[in-house]
């Protein structure tokens, strides 16, 4: 097993040539400047820049330390999430409270050099004192500020890394989860709750702030301020119905988001199947249902966003009106430049603190709904351990996967190193008995004890990861050679595993996509073998392969490697039960009866009809999986131009930009007619009304900018890219995209890429326009009062680019790569939802948490080191504009002759642009950072596409005659991978019944893919009904042709959509259909869950031979259709086939040699060539490949 000690020491090392080492000591200046990141500010690659090449993570910062997991067992998550971190929390509380005490220095400056230019008996020396000792105050302020934004990105980190792993640990302890709803919990949910946290020490230090806001206001302006508490109450109170709005709004969100990530999920994960019934419409039409009214939410969210800036601003107007009018107008006196000036500042930091508050509390009112989501997964109960017994007992058991009983009265013993066969109808229970031996149902009554040294062969549900062949099989136990080579002989995998161009080293796709449904089978049975348990528990793994395979499996490994062992085989083959010990027969859920082999009688409807084998394999290369495109260098320009097209053009854009430069005008003006005011004898309640005109005047124009980028431009680009993207996935080829894809990749478009397009790039881009606006009214403002200073701007510009430069240089490359750095998260824990059964019963657990632990280890260490690069860029433009500062104020200290106004007026803004280039720059990131997100959406919105060639043949009624041929064909599945059909040529009648039989990578099912274009042929050509099909749209094509596959396509829904999706029969039709394939007990609207996993096997094969009986169309493939039905339902079947599919061409594959005896035609395939084709009777007559497997069949009887 992988230890944790393994893991970390990978993630402690660097073998990066540029330098050796990053130290994880450094010195006080070092972390007090940052500067220990200059090293990789200074990489010279930044493009190439990898995992690797980033900081390591400090030891306390690995996932491994979290300890929430054992809160939990204590607490609720909300309080479990605050204690374990409590200490980290405390620590920002403490942090914000001196920054907040510092922000009064600016005031009392103001105040301080007033009075000291106002005064008669100066003294230089104190008002050098004054600008240097404030300089020194401002640096401070600035250096404690980027130590508490590293804290708080130290405590994201913890945060997530605590949340993620609590979840993954959960997914493995219950029966199962929706992967839409886990998605979105891993990438959107623990988003909202480690962003929020570090926010509550705000929240704690506001009233403080507050209390001393009062204070200073009051010792300026004297009961005034009073005026300006009742107006800032009145508008709070009126933010937090707002923030009240925002908080029901992004539950409904949340929850339409899960519906659209799950439905996403079965479309990405079934594409295959989807696109062979053309069901692509119906599937985007869902999609798009679920995203409309998820933008319907988004929209009125986004008004409310616009509405709550547009207070924001308002506020500080309505405050300063309400204390400067009841101050002049009702107090009767002269407002003088320091009272204004002061007065105005610390109005400031009394209206911030106050209208956070209600935005820290929606934000933590939508936090609370996230730990509601995630609690309700935490409160599911967890599997129980069953107890442990030396035989497995059942006594008068019931069991179930909700709350009716699906397994009822169950009796049984088995004995240590007994065979036990389990048969029965489709529907009986023989799945579930399995499950129930695994702990995977609930007890309700009796008694049960069972083995816990367990391994489990699941049927043709085979879970597989994204891994080599060699390391499937190994499954996290130590390679001993000499077992291994004998675990793959016994399992019949030699011979596949050298027809491999990589051997055993193949990369096999997620879920085995490159696999045939035989190959994945075997794999798993070898996975199972080489773990070498005590019991095995084999459901049904001898129904994808053929007989010889069978034969070769049953004496070499059940009753050779695992003859020793307790083995329970569910199956169909009753050829095989006279080598077992005893069989049970299962009935409605219960055990009918168990005999041993001599009493047990077969009926006629039993007798086996002998197999052979359905398997391809795409001969993929050792590399399967394509890397995952990273762009390189800052973000092109022509993703901002292709986000602006998708959002219907610049209109929105130039709108907003004129109203954040009427806004900035209109404050620039604002603040001239204050200092004018202060400064002149004229009328006070013209200058009063003048200035609130023009701030008020202001506020709308934000709202304008807001309403242009937020509820228009923002949701017209995100509807366009989402649905673009839902296009493109569903116009790509399966070989060529989904073959090579993770579906964790896609999802994480879908969900993380997906929300940063929805809420936050147009509002980025709308603050940097203000920010732009803002800077250069600032300047102006500056340049025109104080011109002295101008000298100054070049060096503050230049030094400011230069930082910007370096810091933009590292960061968006770390974003990009952190964003990459998710979907192998996603991708693990999408496979640990499917695969957590095995997981589980193969006690492998610890291994896969160890790899969730690892990747999410990757994720925060491009997370930590662009958190420390991001506060070195924060605490360099802290020391210029902190020189900057000093340098102004030393001026105003020794400069003759001027104006209380315009000291107040230089000071403010010099404070204010010093601060708003910090801003500026991280908005720049920030609005990069989320450009990302629509660089890497538009990488899959501009993918390769299917081909939908069509010419203007007239094909009414086509096919009229369902005739199928074959010319010259070759096809492979990949450029430059081998080739899988080799010259192919042959024909076939309409109405015909051919059997497809061949061994392994005979290219049987390559035919069926063909036929459908799912793979494009590299040469010949194809006809139907006389027609080349490279000639015929894909949907007519598809649409022609009806595809009945081994691993049958079900989705969440009811029964009549899983069998008519696009409503075109009625419910007689879909009645008379399930009646037709012994599915009459399920009413229509049964309701079945995501991927049929209240259904067993048999009756998703059912389901999908139920399709292929409504679609009436004149071409049906069956591939190995029927491999999970017992023999006298299958034999039912093959009557139906026959009467129900008359006049149709049927091309059937299938490992029992009788369901093909009645063919017309036999095709028997061997290395992608038709190497015999003939009737059945012919081929046994003479010499033939068919007449040998007939005979090897019979042996086998």
């Amino acid at each position: 097993m992988m230890e944790l000690q393994d893991i970390k020491f990978s993630h402690t090392t660097n073998t990066s040539s540029y330098f050796p080492l990053y130290s994880l000591e450094h010195s006080f200046l070092s972390s007090l400047f940052f500067t220990w990141v200059k090293p990789i500010l200074a990489w010279k690659d930044k493009s190439n820049i990898k995992i690797e090449d980033t900081y390591p993570l400090p030891d306390e910062e690995y996932s491994e330390r979290e300890t929430l997991s054992d809160l939990l067992k204590k607490h609720k998550l909300a309080r479990a999430l605050f204690t374990a971190h409590l200490g980290l929390i405390f620590k920002t509380i403490f942090l914000r409270l001196i920054i907040s005490s510092f922000e009064f220095a600016g005031p009392i400056f103001i105040q301080l050099l007033i009075a000291y230019i106002l005064s008669n008996d100066k003294s230089l020396s104190y008002g050098l004192f004054l600008a240097l000792f404030f300089s020194i105050i401002v640096l401070s302020t600035r250096i404690l500020v980027v130590k508490y934004t590293w804290l708080c990105k130290i405590l994201e980190i913890r945060v997530k890394n605590s949340i993620c792993s609590v979840v993954y640990q959960k997914v493995l302890k219950v029966s199962s989860v929706p992967e839409g709803l886990g998605v979105n919990l891993l990438q959107i949910d623990t988003k909202k709750i480690f962003e929020c946290l570090p926010h509550l020490s705000v929240l704690i230090v506001s009233p403080l702030q507050m209390a001393l806001s009062i204070y200073l206001i009051q010792k300026q302006v004297g009961e005034a301020v009073y005026a300006a508490l009742i107006t800032l109450i009145i508008c709070v109170l009126l933010n937090y119905i707002i923030a009240s709005k925002l908080k029901k709004y992004s539950a409904s969100i949340m929850t339409i988001r899960d519906k659209r990530i799950e439905m996403s999920t079965q479309l990405l994960s079934n594409i295959k199947m989807i696109k062979a019934y053309c069901w692509e419409k119906y599937f985007q039409g869902q999609i798009r249902g679920i995203r409309n009214k998820e933008l319907s939410f988004l929209r009125f969210l986004m008004f409310l966003y616009a509405t709550a800036y547009f207070f924001y601003w308002t506020i500080p107007s309505l405050t300063t009106g309400s204390v400067f009018v009841y101050y002049t107008e009702i107090m009767g006196k002269t407002l003088t430049s320091e009272e204004a000036f002061v007065t105005l500042i610390t109005l400031t930091i009394l209206q911030d603190s106050l209208q956070d508050v209600p935005y820290l509390i929606a934000e933590l009112l939508m936090c609370f709904v996230s730990i509601k989501r995630m609690q309700k997964l935490l409160d599911v109960p967890d599997l129980e351990d069953l107890p442990i017994g030396n035989t497995i007992t059942m006594k008068n058991c019931s069991f179930s996967y909700g709350e009716a009983n699906v397994l009822n009265n169950m009796n049984l013993e088995i004995n240590k190193g007994e065979f036990l066969a389990v048969i029965g109808a489709v529907g009986s229970g023989k799945s579930s008995f399995l499950n129930s031996l695994m702990g995977e149902m609930k007890i309700n009554a009796g008694e049960i004890t069972v083995s816990d040294n367990i391994a489990f062969v699941p049927s043709l549900d085979s879970w597989l990861q994204n891994d080599s062949l060699k390391n499937n099989i190994l499954f996290g136990k130590t390679y001993i050679e000499k077992w291994y080579k004998s675990v793959i002989e016994a399992c019949s995998l030699v011979q596949d595993i050298n027809s491999l161009p990589d051997k055993d080293l193949t990369e096999i796709g997620g879920k085995g996509i490159n696999l045939s449904g035989g190959q994945k089978a075997r794999i798993c049975l070898a996975r199972a073998v080489y773990a070498d348990k005590e019991v095995y528990l084999l459901d049904d793994p001898l129904s994808s392969v053929d007989s010889d395979v069978a034969e070769s499996i049953m004496n070499k490994c059940f009753l050779g490697l695992l003859s020793s062992k307790t083995r329970i085989l569910i199956t169909h083959r009753l050829d095989i039960l006279n080598k077992v010990d005893r069989i049970a027969m299962l009935e409605n859920g219960t055990v009918k009866q168990i005999v041993t082999t001599e009493k047990l009688q077969f009926t006629e409807s039993f007798v086996n009809r002998s197999e052979v084998s359905l398997e391809e394999i795409s001969n993929s290369q050792n590399r399967l999986i394509a890397e995952e495109k990273k762009e390189i260098g800052r973000v092109d320009p022509k993703i901002y131009k292709t986000y602006f097209n998708f959002s219907g053009g610049y209109c929105m854009l130039i709108t907003a930009f004129i109203a954040m430069s009427l806004w900035a005008s209109t404050k620039m003006i604002a603040d001239i007619v204050l200092k004018n005011w202060t400064t002149e004898s004229l009328d006070a309640s013209k200058y009063l009304y003048w200035y609130l005109l023009l701030r008020v005047g202001g506020s709308l124009f934000v709202y304008v900018r807001s309403l242009s980028m937020l509820v228009f431009l923002g949701i017209r680009a995100s509807k366009k890219i989402h649905e673009k993207m839902i296009i493109s996935f569903i116009k790509a080829p399966v070989n060529l995209f989904y073959d090579v894809t993770p579906l964790g990749r896609l999802l994480n478009r879908l969900s993380k890429d997906m929300n940063i397009i929805d809420e936050a790039i147009a509002r980025n881009i709308g603050s940097l326009i203000a920010e732009i606006c803002s800077a250069v009214s600032k300047l102006v403002l500056i340049i025109i009062y104080f011109p002295i200073t101008i000298p100054l701007m070049a060096p503050l510009i230049y030094f400011s680019n230069k930082v910007k430069n370096e810091f933009l240089g590292i960061a968006i490359e770390l974003t990009r790569l952190e964003a990459n750095s998710r979907s192998p998260i996603l991708n693990h824990f999408g496979e640990t939802i499917t695969g957590a059964k095995i997981i589980r019963t193969f006690k492998q657990k610890e291994n896969f948490l160890a790899k969730n632990y690892k990747l999410l280890n990757q994720n925060s260490r491009v997370q930590y080191s662009l958190g420390a690069c991001k506060c070195w860029m924060t605490v360099s433009l802290g020391i210029l504009s902190s020189l900057v500062t000093c340098i102004v104020a030393v001026l105003i200290v020794v400069w003759d002759d001027i104006s209380p106004g315009v000291i107040g007026i230089t000071l403010t803004y010099i404070f204010s642009l010093s601060e708003g280039v910090t801003y500026f720059i991280g908005m720049l990131a920030d609005t990069e950072n989320s450009a990302i997100s629509v660089e890497r959406a538009a990488q899959y919105i501009n993918i390769a596409k299917e081909s939908s060639f069509q010419t203007d043949i007239k094909l009414q009624n086509w096919p009229n005659n369902p005739s199928i041929e074959f010319r010259n064909v070759e096809m492979r599945y990949r450029p430059n991978s081998p080739i899988v059909l080799k010259d192919l040529s042959f024909s076939i009648s309409g109405g015909q019944k051919i059997g497809l039989i061949g061994r392994t990578g005979s290219g049987k099912s390559s035919i069926f893919l063909c036929l459908l274009r799912l793979v494009e042929i590299s040469s010949g050509s194809i006809f139907i009904d006389g027609i080349n099909i490279a000639q015929i749209s894909l949907q007519k094509l598809r649409s022609a042709l009806t595809l009945v596959p081994q691993d049958p396509l079900v989705f969440s829904g009811t029964l009549k959509d899983n069998l008519d999706p696009t409503h075109a029969k009625t419910d007689a039709e879909i009645s008379q259909a399930l009646d037709n394939v012994g599915l009459s007990r399920f009413l229509i609207d049964f309701q079945v869950k995501n991927d049929g996993l209240n259904l067993s096997v048999g009756e998703r094969q059912l389901i999908s031979l139920g399709r292929a009986m409504l679609s009436h169309t004149k071409i049906i493939l069956f591939d190995e259709a029927t491999a999970g039905i017992d023999h006298e339902t299958d034999s039912q079947i093959q009557r139906l086939i026959q009467t129900k599919f008359f006049g149709c061409t049927v091309l059937m594959i299938a490992h029992r040699i009788g369901t093909i005896m009645n063919s017309n035609l036999i095709i028997v395939m061997h290395d992608g060539k038709c190497k015999e084709i003939d009737t059945p009777q012919s081929l046994q007559t003479r010499n033939s490949l068919f007449k040998d497997m007939k005979l090897k069949n019979q042996q086998h009887k």
